[in-house]
């Protein structure tokens, strides 16, 4: 099936990739794909990761602690995802 791109500057972008690596467009978009399937999934955080935020979490509750109605864990989880969302966007 073939996928057309309506986008000019990103077909720039992808004959670019191309000339810099010797390979046909079709070539590039599939490299990129597969390498973009293998990553991890954004929902699946490494335990390293969970570690360090559980970190900055338990000394930010120490520094500041919550003086209101106590939350559900949806809403810690809520609160704890905005606080790392640039990190999570970056991968």
């Amino acid at each position: 099936m073939a996928i057309t791109i309506r986008n000019k500057t990103t077909e720039d972008l992808i004959r670019q990739i191309g000339r810099r690596t010797g390979e046909e467009p079709g070539a590039v978009i599939e490299r990129l794909v597969k390498a973009e399937a293998g990553r991890d999934r954004i929902d699946e955080v490494p335990e390293e990761k969970v570690r360090r935020r559980m970190a900055v979490f338990e000394e930010l509750d120490r520094k500041y602690p919550y003086r209101g109605p106590k939350l559900s864990w949806e809403e810690i989880k809520a609160e704890m995802d905005s606080i790392f969302e640039d990190e999570l966007n970056q991968r």
